[in-house]
């Protein structure tokens, strides 16, 4: 029975795995330098999502719950956690440590949880006998994490990988990229961005080589809305980051800008770190 428990453990980690990384479905190649996702997740809550589920599946042998997945989740929409941080937080957890696996059984696990695929004979025996000479997991871990085939998962996924190596794809803009775009400028500069900045921001933004808020920065703090009154200012940001009109505490705002008890770049930072404006870069595939 228990063997038997075993067959179907890893059958079901094999499935779940391979549908789940979209980076062998689509057979991106070291050679591609550009690879367009659009269509690919609907939604980049999806993306979160399946790469939550795939490690669970993959690193726990079962499905995530709901409070820990939705807990994972808003660490990365809310707190900034990096796909590393995801991974660690699985394989360093109590319950995947008390499972006791094998070093051979670890290796193989780190292959498929962090750099997507199977672990080849060669890679397999010799990150065992590391294991086995005394090398520790976590530097095991850590030395995966700063891998390429790291980098390239995670961009796909649409979360920061956490590390500092360069992922080989770059992801184009997409739909909902385009439109936040569109969105920032039209709301803040009261005009259309060109369609060459539309395509440079909204591939930066999905490159993780651009913030939505920096973006929204880089326009609040434009030439333009510099020469704009404190009112018209303050209105723009609660209409775009804190996505509501200008009411209630508006007055009080103002009135502490008015008088330099508080800067706009103290309040751009305020509104910024709402929750409010992490979901509406969430909604449209960006991080905050």
């Amino acid at each position: 029975m228990n063997r038997l428990k075993k067959i179907i453990a890893v059958l079901l980690v094999s499935v779940v795995f391979f549908a789940a990384v979209p980076v062998k479905q689509d057979k991106v190649y070291a050679d591609v330098t550009y690879v367009d996702r659009e269509g690919k997740h609907q939604y980049w809550i999806n993306g979160i999502y399946d790469f939550i589920d795939s490690l669970y599946i993959i690193g726990l042998e079962r499905g995530s719950d709901p409070d820990g997945r939705f807990a994972w989740f808003n660490h990365i929409i809310y707190d900034g956690y990096s796909g590393a941080d995801i991974v660690r937080g699985i394989l360093y957890s109590p319950e995947f440590l008390n499972k006791n696996v094998s070093n051979r059984d670890f290796v193989l696990i780190v292959y498929r949880a962090i750099l997507g695929r199977e672990a080849d004979e060669e890679g397999l025996a010799h990150w065992t006998a590391k294991l086995d000479s005394g090398v520790s997991r976590q530097q095991i871990v850590e030395g995966f994490l700063g891998s390429v085939e790291w980098a390239n998962t995670c961009r796909w996924y649409g979360i920061p990988s956490g590390t500092n190596v360069a992922p080989s794809i770059n992801v184009l803009p997409t739909r909902d990229s385009r439109t936040f775009v569109g969105f920032l400028s039209s709301q803040i500069m009261n005009q259309s961005e060109t369609n060459d900045n539309v395509e440079l921001y909204a591939a930066q933004l999905l490159n993780f080589q651009l913030s939505g808020t920096q973006l929204a920065h880089n326009y609040l703090f434009s030439p333009y809305v510099n020469s704009l009154s404190n009112y018209d200012y303050l209105t723009r940001v609660y209409r775009t980051i804190l996505a509501r009109e200008p009411d209630g505490d508006f007055q009080t705002n103002l009135d502490k800008i008015n008088n330099g008890t508080m800067s706009r770049e103290d309040f751009f930072n305020y509104a910024v770190s709402t929750d409010i404006w992490a979901q509406t870069c969430g909604g449209f595939g960006i991080l905050r």
